[in-house]
């Protein structure tokens, strides 16, 4: 049984993918492929089957899971039709707009950096409450903000909230989900980061028609999915593999068999056992950044995965959607009702093609469609530059001080 586990390692992790079509032959090939059949002597060979047979709980733990990506989402994609209105109604030069937007995002870097030890120290599903927690606190100051100190105070708090969220959930859905469907149920968080962002901005549309203090509903109605986060979260389960990891194995049985529907687990329960007793023996060797930087295979595929996640920051689709509705004022859109909706545009064209992609990831490939989708980005950014050059260019210079337009619009009034 050792040896068939040793397979387990990260040194033979490519020799255990090569072989992944192949007969499983032991419990740990078994629990590689799928969780196993109610017959100790059965084969994960038909990943059909498992399909078919992976029980409705691990759904509901990927979608619970998966509220902390769409309040993500949301948190980052409301602010794009809101300041719009708060703009107006507290008066906002340059420097506070940009605090206001910048600064959950900057609050979200740095939390994260904190989230993989908070991950080890409370577990996922404390990390996954006490985020919930935070988005719920967030909402309640952005809602009922008097001034723009407290409402950046209350997009610093969102930001705390979406580092945490967004270092736990892929890990907390990965670990309960059966190998065979991990990493469709870890596109789950990604899908939920879009979906938030479209929901955000069709909110923002519905309530730009309040003449006053909408944008406080587009922001306090992230408390609902907080909320509700948090009361499932309750009620759900830890990963069984953090409970394995600190000791608490009748517990990680319990939790699962449970989360398995009451199969056997013994297989996918011992191969999390000997993983994670490999990983302690590993762990000797010095820092884990180290140990990744020094082993090829892993360098590797860090390099290429940071790289990706650089390259899609750097590309500047984040500013595109928390300025998309002031970018479509600057364009010529002077009815804030009709730039926020036509915003909303914009973020549907994402979620709709996120479904896409999900759909497409297993029958194109991930590098052909990393490569169209570096392409269809490069060729919208160059449009979008051009049209703001050109706009630059060409546009007459505007030498009217708006206090001055008022000033004329009354004395052109009060002559007619």
């Amino acid at each position: 049984m050792s040896n068939s586990h040793d397979g387990f390692s990260l040194k033979r992790m490519s020799n255990l993918m090569g072989s992944r079509r192949q007969r499983a032959v032991d419990d740990g090939e078994q629990s590689l492929i799928g969780p196993p059949s109610g017959d100790p002597g059965a084969t994960g060979g038909n990943l059909l089957d498992q399909d078919e047979a992976t029980p409705c709980f691990v759904y509901v733990l990927a979608v619970f899971s998966a509220l902390g990506g769409f309040l993500f989402g949301y948190d980052t994609g409301v602010v794009s039709g809101a300041m719009l209105l708060i703009k107006k109604e507290m008066n906002l030069d340059k420097l506070w707009q940009e605090l206001l937007v910048s600064s959950t995002v900057g609050a979200a870097a740095l939390s994260a950096l904190s989230g993989g030890y908070l991950n080890g120290w409370l577990g996922r599903r404390i990390c996954i409450l006490l985020a919930s927690f935070i988005f719920s606190a967030g909402g309640v100051i952005l809602g009922l903000a008097p001034d723009k100190v407290v409402f950046l105070v209350g997009r610093i708090i969102v930001g705390l909230g979406i580092g945490i969220a967004s270092m736990t959930v892929p890990v907390y859905i990965a670990e309960v989900s059966p190998s065979h469907q991990r990493g469709q149920l870890v596109t789950i968080n990604s899908l939920f980061i879009t979906g938030g962002q479209f929901i955000a901005s069709v909110v923002d549309g519905a309530f730009s028609y309040l003449s006053h203090d909408g944008w406080r509903y587009m922001l306090g109605l992230s408390v609902v999915p907080a909320v509700l986060q948090f009361i499932g979260f309750i009620f759900l389960p830890e990963s069984p593999r953090w409970l394995l990891k600190n000791g608490r194995s009748q517990e990680a049985r319990e939790v699962l068999s449970r989360i398995r529907g009451g199969r056997n687990i013994d297989a996918e329960y011992n191969a999390i056992r000997t993983n994670i007793e490999e990983e302690e023996k590993e762990a000797g060797g010095g820092l884990v950044i180290l140990r990744i930087l020094r082993y090829g295979p892993t360098r590797r595929a860090l390099i290429i995965g940071c790289g990706l996640q650089m390259f899609q920051q750097l590309s500047g689709i984040n500013t595109v959607m928390y300025y998309s509705a002031t970018i479509l004022q600057m364009a010529g859109v002077r009815d804030d009702k009709q730039a926020i909706w036509l915003a909303a545009a914009t973020s549907a064209t994402n979620f709709v093609f996120t479904v896409v992609g999900v759909w497409l990831v297993e029958r194109v490939g991930r590098r052909k469609l990393t490569l169209g989708s570096l392409l269809g980005t490069g060729l919208s950014l160059t449009l979008l530059a051009v049209g703001f050059l050109l706009s630059a260019q060409n546009s007459p210079p505007i030498t009217l001080h708006p206090g001055r337009l008022s000033e004329l619009n009354l004395q052109t009034i009060w002559v007619l």
